[in-house]
């Protein structure tokens, strides 16, 4: 009764001990690969830390200079999980009035708490502010508050800010008037363990945050400290390395050190925004325009919903491939297309942009990649047409456009078959003879199921 579960499991014992037996050989077994990421970012670990924990200042330190980066990046899978941008705490005060109350709004969303400390609370760059309102005027405030201070690498405001709500961020300066309470001095910062927020990818930003801060106003100086940490200025090998560090679990992004766009010196960073939205240049003279949209209309997305939900590309499919692969363009631009332009499918449905083992850096092989949507042409058919496994799909298609019914590569049907079938397998008799088959039609008359066929060999009907 035994012996019919032991025969089932010889195979599967055989099949592991050749795993086993090749990941030897090799240097690696199949099981030590990474598990892909069903959905979500693919990142399967930080990583290691380079130098000393006190080289590491954290990302809201960061976040009190660069202002924009920091609000966008912390909606990013890149923000470290469970830590919010730098605020001022909570002021009890109740007869804050209401100009104070709007000015503490803004001492948050222009993130100061980045390097300046209220009750305990912020960074330490800048400085603590729990007096300043009883050491400085509000002419001294305001004054520090339009004009950039010399000797310190605090940022001017925002282009354009109304005198008004300076008044409002003066109003609540002016409210903090006493020492920080007792027991709320910041301790000293405890070490990291591991890599987290900006420095992930720009490296340790102790030696920045130091020199720009020590630069004291020179200019020569801000930009020799600006040059001590990575800011993906770098070739574009160095800047996809950093990437790469991180994102080294789906099989999509493996193959990109070998890829078309590699080659090209095409970084990850010319496609995707890893922290900022950039904007969008106006392509409204000079482009390609189709008549289609008048006829498809897609819902479209708030560009920062848009950017947050499709890998953090700069521009949605397909705009962004078209900024350099125009003549791709052209062809979508034909009568008959895929509706790729109308927004109904995308680029990265057949293709892989971080590279592929299959021509053209399909996703799958061959007609694999089109039988994906044409599933009635799957199969599987007892008689197969061959070039569909030799050439695939597009030995009759051309997948991005044409003017031919079908997106075929020639307008008539029987031209197109006799690019291969020349010789009719040497049948003299009509319809196949050499100069009889023009009196007989399109070849699909007769070979109907050109695609594959369960029934005949010569695909009849």
């Amino acid at each position: 009764m035994n012996s019919q579960p032991k025969s089932k499991l010889r195979p599967w014992l055989g099949f592991l001990a050749l795993t086993f037996t090749l990941g030897t050989l090799t240097g690696q077994t199949f099981a030590q690969r990474m598990p892909e990421a069903a959905y979500g970012p693919s990142v399967a670990s930080h990583p290691a830390m380079v130098g000393k924990p006190g080289d590491y200042v954290g990302w809201q330190t960061c976040a009190g200079c660069h202002r924009a980066e920091a609000q966008a990046f912390a909606k990013t899978p890149h923000a470290p999980a469970g830590e919010a941008l730098p605020t001022s705490p909570a002021t009890p005060t109740p007869g804050m009035s209401a100009s104070a109350a709007a000015g503490k709004t803004i001492y948050d969303d222009m993130m100061c708490a980045g390097c300046h400390t209220i009750g305990g609370q912020g960074g330490e760059g800048g400085g603590a502010l729990d007096d300043v309102g009883a050491r400085r005027t509000r002419a001294d405030l305001f004054d520090r508050m339009a004009k950039r201070r010399a000797g310190t690498i605090m940022p001017t405001l925002p282009p354009g800010m109304p005198n008004d709500k300076i008044d409002n961020l003066v109003d609540y300066l002016l409210t903090l008037k006493g020492e920080a309470p007792a027991g709320t001095k910041p301790a000293a910062p405890a070490q990291p363990t591991s890599v987290a927020g900006c420095e992930t990818c720009h490296g340790p930003g102790r030696a920045h945050v130091d020199a720009q801060q020590a630069a004291g106003g020179d200019r020569a100086k801000e930009i020799a400290g600006a040059k001590r940490i990575f800011s993906f200025r770098a070739s574009p090998k160095e800047n996809s390395e950093r990437c790469l560090t991180c994102h080294i679990t789906s099989q999509k992004q493996e193959m990109f050190a070998h890829s078309q766009h590699a080659a090209a010196g095409i970084s990850c960073g010319e496609c995707h925004a890893a922290h900022l939205v950039r904007e969008v240049k106006n392509q409204s003279k000079g482009s390609i325009s189709y008549p289609q949209a008048a006829f498809f209309q897609v819902p479209q997305l708030p560009e920062t919903v848009r950017w947050l939900h499709s890998s953090l590309l700069k521009e949605a499919e397909p705009n962004l491939c078209f900024t350099c692969h125009g003549n791709i363009q052209a062809q979508f631009a034909l009568p008959v297309h895929h509706r790729v332009p109308e927004g109904l499918m995308k680029c990265t449905d057949c293709h892989n942009p971080h590279g592929s083992i299959n021509r053209a850096s399909l996703n799958a092989t061959h007609w694999e990649a089109c039988v994906k949507c044409h599933v009635e042409k799957r199969g599987p058919y007892v008689y197969e047409h061959p070039a569909v496994r030799v050439e695939g799909c597009v030995v009759c298609h051309n997948p991005h456009g044409s003017t031919n019914r079908m997106m075929l590569v020639r307008r008539e049907g029987r031209q197109l078959c006799l690019q291969c079938h020349t010789g009719f397998h040497d049948q003299a008799a009509v319809p196949h003879s050499r100069l009889g088959f023009q009196t007989s039609g399109e070849c699909t008359r007769c070979h109907v199921t050109i695609h594959g066929s369960a029934l005949d060999p010569n695909f009849l009907r």
